[in-house]
């Protein structure tokens, strides 16, 4: 049996075999150009930049000219020193490195948070042991994945805030619920089960306000323009302020959550009434300086016990005898958010 000719017939075309090298070459270009990430092609003898695509000037805020007269340390100003030990030392050994925690600096002066993956191109000696004289670095803006990641851990936080003041707040009532109950079981006596029934009562409260302050402390809906003078008179008409006086000083146009900004205000009364007493007067108004740009909310209380005023805004402060108000703690949120 003879050899089969190779000329067409059972032979095998180019194209199954990778194709001819100039439509290779053209079809990683297409990827390097077009790609989703900032790549980057870097010298690493002399630490300075051989190619970028579009996508690189757009996350950067730079043209390719100036990134190409640029090298890492200037969009790395912060991590260069770490970036060398651990990626690209390890791109040199390894042939390839990674890294999701790496800050690049915009010509803006923003600081985007990227994760970076990297393999070694070319080596000095052309052989395999050889030290890569390139490397291709592919760049992620991870700004998206950074902000859930911190109001996950905010939430945490919420939550572990929540799970302490329960677990000491409870007591108490939890205390009063079991003493007459048992003092109930022994007489009979039905004074008991009021007792119960208002320790019942407290601590509901106390969870539907923890509840609130857990899941809606940030949260923030659609904004509108909203009197300031207008929404406090709606807000102290809606709360029961028996005697209380409300005098409205100054207004101005608040660009609001109108929903929020009245929760807000209805803490700010409602504990007025609470510490100042039933015939507090309450004034709100614009705030006036400088530096000073927003409104207040004030009353003629004595203010809270303590070293300073920041007390009464946190979860865990109360002044009441009962123990159990966390009005106050709601309101820094909102007006953060």
């Amino acid at each position: 049996m003879g050899n089969e000719s190779t000329d067409g017939g059972e032979g095998v075309e180019p194209s199954e075999t990778g194709g001819d090298p100039a439509s290779v070459e053209e079809r990683y270009q297409k990827v390097f150009e077009y790609n989703n990430d900032a790549v980057m092609i870097v010298d690493l003898e002399t630490e300075s930049f051989v190619d970028v695509n579009p996508r690189a000037c757009e996350l950067l805020g730079y043209s390719r000219e100036e990134l190409l007269s640029m090298d890492p340390e200037d969009i790395h100003p912060d991590d260069i020193d770490r970036v060398r030990e651990e990626f690209i030392s390890q791109v040199k050994s390894e042939g390839t490195g990674f890294t999701d925690d790496l800050t690049c600096l915009t010509k803006d002066g923003e600081k985007v948070p990227t994760e970076v993956s990297g393999a070694a191109l070319e080596s000095t000696a052309g052989t395999a042991d050889a030290e890569p004289r390139r490397m291709i670095a592919m760049l992620r803006d991870i700004s998206g994945r950074v902000q859930t990641r911190r109001r996950l851990e905010q939430k945490v936080e919420r939550l572990d805030r929540f799970a302490g003041i329960v677990s000491h707040d409870l007591q108490n009532p939890l205390s009063i619920i079991q003493g007459h109950a048992e003092l109930a079981r022994q007489t009979g006596d039905a004074e008991h089960f009021d007792a119960v029934e208002d320790a019942a009562d407290r601590m509901e409260e106390m969870l539907s306000e923890l509840l609130q302050l857990t899941r809606e402390g940030d949260l923030i809906h659609e904004r509108e323009d909203v009197d300031l003078a207008a929404i406090a008179r709606n807000v102290w008409a809606d709360c029961d302020m028996a005697s209380a006086s409300l005098e409205v000083e100054s207004s101005t146009t608040l660009r609001s959550d109108r929903d929020r900004l009245h929760e807000l205000l209805v803490n700010l009364f409602e504990n007025a009434r609470d510490h100042g007493g039933p015939s507090v007067t309450v004034r709100v108004g614009v705030l006036d300086g400088l530096e000073l740009n927003g409104f207040y909310v004030a009353d003629e209380g004595a203010g809270g016990p303590g070293d300073g005023e920041g007390d009464v805004l946190e979860w865990a402060h109360t002044t009441t005898g009962d123990g159990h108000r966390r009005g106050l703690a709601i309101v820094p949120e909102i007006a953060a958010a």
